[in-house]
């Protein structure tokens, strides 16, 4: 759904995008078909990024009839990505559209962390209908890692920050897969310690729940910070 156009520039003149958003069924069609072409052997999912209200995508059926062609044609599971404070109801929106009486979307790859909590139950209720839950921004861009009471919990539990971060995702009942989002092998063999701390966390659900709540914000305030992050 989304065309790169800043080509490979991180500083832009004022106002200009780096990608442009199409939700449209022609973009579909032509990006699905240079997908195949360049990675076709090696895909099990396809996704619509960042699938909103505003994008006309859960409403459009003709985009709808296409996706469920390409999952029954190709194979592909279809899945969508969602950000902003209303992920969560465009999560509920997207688990109700069905094509010729099947259910379109398998999996859903959402925004979930200790500060960003909002579509927790969306993403219960997802699981329990038998979609694949993926997390991205497990460590909110990092923001996560400098929090104090981050920090104060990962020194009582003996691990690092990452990995209480995505140790606490990792452990909640939506069972899901969490992205690391490492650059470098160091972070990724720290990140990988977080299915132990989840281990722990599964087995004392009172304290998942303290660390859960006391680091918890309000999802507008989450989304107003993160949108004045600098692009990289």
């Amino acid at each position: 759904g989304y065309t790169y156009v800043a080509d490979w520039s991180v500083q832009l003149e004022s106002g200009a995008p780096h990608e442009v958003k199409d939700h449209s069924t022609a973009n579909f069609l032509k990006q699905v078909e240079e997908t195949n072409d360049l990675i076709g052997d090696y895909v099990d999912l396809y996704q619509i990024h960042s699938a909103t209200f505003e994008s006309g995508v859960l409403d459009d059926e003709d985009i709808h009839k296409a996706l469920h062609k390409c999952r029954n044609d190709r194979g592909w599971a279809i899945g969508l990505s969602v950000s902003s404070p209303k992920q969560g109801e465009v999560l509920k929106r997207a688990m109700q559209i069905q094509v010729y009486g099947e259910k379109l979307f398998d999996s859903i790859q959402c925004t979930y962390n200790l500060f960003e909590q909002s579509a927790g139950s969306s993403l219960l209720e997802a699981y329990k209908s038998g979609m694949d839950i993926i997390i991205k921004e497990g460590l909110g861009n990092g923001r996560i890692l400098k929090n104090d009471v981050v920090i104060e919990y990962a020194k009582r539990l003996s691990c690092t920050p990452d990995v209480l971060a995505l140790g606490c995702i990792l452990a909640q009942e939506f069972q899901p897969r969490v992205l690391s989002g490492s650059v470098t092998l160091d972070q990724l063999l720290s990140n990988l310690k977080a299915s132990e701390i989840a281990e722990k966390l599964r087995d004392d659900s009172e304290l998942l729940s303290e660390i859960m709540n006391k680091c918890v914000m309000e999802s507008e305030v989450y989304w107003k910070e993160r949108s004045a992050l600098q692009w990289n």
